[in-house]
């Protein structure tokens, strides 16, 4: 038993795993609870609204997604020889480059904007707020690379607790005082910022730090396949979301959005596991070791915690959403097994695509993932007459890009 113990304190894997994992999903739960209060607040159709506009801040992620994944494999590459000076170089030539790029982008959606206010039948004024959501995901995601590149689980945890606990005390205040999704929008914007003047005090060692100039000219190569693949994945998690709501009614994409909702606690719940394998694989690559066994290890935690939620969303489906979200969802209980399973494929696949991405097998990836993501728009654009097909569109398609991870993991 002792020897076990030992074992376990040894074994950076397993407790990076467990203190991300348990961070990572109370972070998820105070996000949960954010989508249960307002489904409750402000009822399926304002619902429907807000889990679009949020789909919209998980797509203004993705470049955001691609920087914290650059930054974490670089930063671990330098963390090797304790390189704190170039550690801060690299942080500070990030921020300046991702404040530009937050500006380009912001002014870049402006005109688009506008036909989507049309087209989803939403203010085009609260468009327009979600958005400045952009001049925040840039610095946080180079942030939390740092911390995550130096194996900080637990700093990194924390950093996302206090984003999401004061997203659901603000938003909840601000929807009860009759600012409506305007007011979720609001909560939303205010927690950013407070997450992001205190991660500083996480990284207090590489700020006090002499710079000493770094390059990095790799990371540009390197970044392109990476933002394809993550733009990728962001994309399968996000569009059935934007498009329900152009395909179907008000209060049943709000009702589809609980489903969905539901179905990615099982991807975000078990993503703590490839955020805390990436570092520990690229750092191993980096060494010239084969960090394989450390793959299988996040598969079989990331395989087991699905199942368990699997089983729950099979024979409970009803308990769950009339508990979590009131009796007015429980008529998508038939769909709730289905976004599950697709999600739980996702899942797997996001796994061994982070993998992929820390021993710079790249190239696969950017050139097949993005067709399945044009492949998921054109058969929801035809298969929508009803939830339960729309449902297994989504199916089919993660189940495909599950089939093709466990292609790349043979190779």
């Amino acid at each position: 038993m002792f020897k076990k113990i030992n074992d376990f304190k040894k074994d950076a894997f397993v407790r990076g795993s467990l203190a991300l994992f348990i961070m990572i999903n109370i972070f998820n739960f105070l996000n949960y609870f954010f989508h249960f209060s307002m489904a409750r607040l402000l009822g399926p159709a304002d619902y429907g609204i807000l889990t679009v506009l949020m789909s919209f801040v998980y797509i203004f992620y993705i470049p955001s997604e691609a920087i914290q994944t650059i930054v974490t494999k670089y930063v671990s590459r330098l963390n090797i020889k304790n390189e704190s000076g170039k550690i801060k170089d690299l942080t500070y030539r990030s921020l300046k480059k991702g404040f530009r790029y937050s500006i380009f982008l912001f002014l870049l959606f402006l005109p688009f904007a506008f036909f989507l206010s049309i087209f989803l039948n939403i203010d085009f004024l609260l468009l327009i707020i979600t958005s400045t959501i952009l001049f925040y995901v840039f610095s946080i995601s180079i942030m939390r690379g740092v911390l995550q590149g130096k194996k900080k689980f637990t700093w990194l945890g924390i950093n996302m607790i206090i984003e999401s606990l004061f997203k659901v005390l603000l938003a909840i205040a601000f929807v009860l005082v009759g600012w409506k999704v305007y007011g979720a929008i609001g909560g939303l914007l205010m927690a950013s910022l407070i997450a992001l003047f205190s991660i500083f005090f996480a990284i207090n060692e590489i700020l006090i730090s002499k710079k000493e100039k770094t390059d990095f000219n790799e990371a540009y190569s390197y970044g392109i396949p990476v933002l394809i693949a993550t733009i990728s994945i962001v994309l399968f998690y996000s569009l059935d979301i934007i498009l329900v709501k152009g395909f179907f009614t008000d209060e049943l994409a709000g009702k589809y959005a609980v489903a969905s909702m539901l179905g990615k606690i099982i991807f975000f719940g078990t993503s703590a596991i490839g955020k805390t394998m990436f570092p520990l694989t690229s750092e191993i690559h980096e060494k010239g070791k084969d960090p394989l066994k450390i793959l299988i290890r996040a598969l079989e935690i990331v395989s087991i915690l699905s199942v368990i939620a699997l089983i729950i969303y099979l024979f409970f489906p009803k308990l769950i959403i009339g508990v979590l979200f009131g009796p007015e969802y429980v008529s998508i209980s038939n769909i709730l097994f289905i976004i599950g399973l697709a999600f739980t494929f996702l899942s797997i696949s996001y796994v061994i695509i982070l993998y992929n991405l820390s021993i710079n097998k790249t190239k696969k990836l950017s050139v097949i993932l993005p067709s399945f993501v044009i492949l998921l728009i054109v058969l929801l654009s035809i298969f929508h007459s009803s939830l339960i097909q729309f449902s297994i569109i989504v199916l089919i398609i993660n189940f495909l890009v599950f089939i093709y991870s466990l292609f790349l993991l043979k190779k």
